[in-house]
């Protein structure tokens, strides 16, 4: 495992890198991500305790390679798939776009997701955008948080639709950040969401939210 180094790094933020860290190798014990991720053991032990609590990694004891305790080592947990996700995102995109303002009824729909996953998140301020960061791992964005205002989607999960519904897709996914921010009552707020703002990544921009964005 190479050492990487990383510009930015909230709680949210290293725990999607443990994750990504993970998902490359398969398996791997506390010191090698701390060693891949530049970080002190200490740090990824208890972020893999938080991963662990919920329900993200499960560790496992493998016999040492030489006399002493047996191994400690931590892979994510498989999850199984919604049946068809393909037909239900297609279901959803198929109806947005028939609608009379298909943009907004988009965002809508999206927002109407973040609240429900934010709803409840607790914290504010760092910890809000830390949980949305968790979420967006969670969902397949692949995010790092560049920048405190900046969080780079690194992957889209309704990439097969972007052909047909590039702009409902992301009207979607701008909507589904707004909405987790102004359900968990953070003071930052969705300022504008580039699509493909480097050839392989889209680029959120969040700003601190003032009376007239007050949900």
């Amino acid at each position: 495992m190479e050492t990487q180094k990383r510009p930015h790094t909230g709680r949210g933020d290293r725990r999607a890198e443990i994750l990504r860290a993970l998902r490359a190798e398969t398996t791997a014990t506390a010191a090698e991500l701390a060693e891949a991720l530049g970080i002190h053991p200490n740090t990824v032990r208890f972020h893999l305790g938080v991963l662990e609590s919920n329900g993200d990694v499960i560790r496992e004891q493998v016999p040492a390679r030489r006399p002493g305790r047996p191994e400690l080592r931590f892979r994510i947990v498989a999850r199984p798939s919604a049946a068809r996700p393909d037909l239900l995102a297609r279901i959803l995109l198929e109806r947005v776009a028939s609608a009379a303002d298909p943009d907004s009824e988009a965002e809508d729909a999206g927002r109407q997701w973040g609240t429900g996953e934010g709803t409840g998140a607790g914290g504010a301020g760092d910890a809000a955008v830390d949980g949305l960061i968790d979420t967006l791992e969670s969902t397949g964005f692949a995010p790092v948080r560049t920048e405190d205002d900046v969080i780079d989607l690194h992957n889209c999960p309704l990439r097969e639709f972007l052909s047909t519904h590039g702009h409902l897709v992301c009207s979607i996914h701008r909507g589904l950040m707004a909405g987790y921010l102004d359900a968990a009552q953070s003071p930052s707020t969705v300022d504008s969401l580039e699509p493909f703002s480097t050839a392989s990544s889209c680029r959120t921009r969040l700003r601190r939210r003032t009376n007239a964005d007050k949900p």
